[in-house]
């Protein structure tokens, strides 16, 4: 790995499995979520909640509407973070 970071070809890596990454997730997402939140609106649709119950079912449709975008703002900060260029340093006695 580090003979990558040395030549550049590893800035290419970090990104393209950035990409990968937020494509593999968004098909995922949608392949997984749509059926969550169609369990979710049944289950509504059967039963009345109330009070803290009526708030959780709403945070739990709201986190799992979001959360795409929380992966890919995250998936952008870690490539950039791993993007930038490091100085490896050998120490020798």
């Amino acid at each position: 790995m580090k003979s990558l970071r040395r030549n550049q070809s590893g800035l290419i890596y970090v990104w393209v499995v950035c990409f990968f990454a937020i494509v593999i997730y968004s098909i995922a997402w949608f392949v997984l979520g749509w059926p969550a939140m169609m369990t979710i609106q049944a289950v509504e649709d059967a039963y009345t909640f109330t009070g803290p119950a009526a708030t959780t079912v709403d945070l739990v449709k709201t986190v799992i509407a979001w959360h795409p975008l929380i992966f890919i703002f995250g998936m952008i900060i870690w490539a950039l973070v791993n993007s930038h260029k490091r100085e490896y340093a050998s120490y020798q006695e």
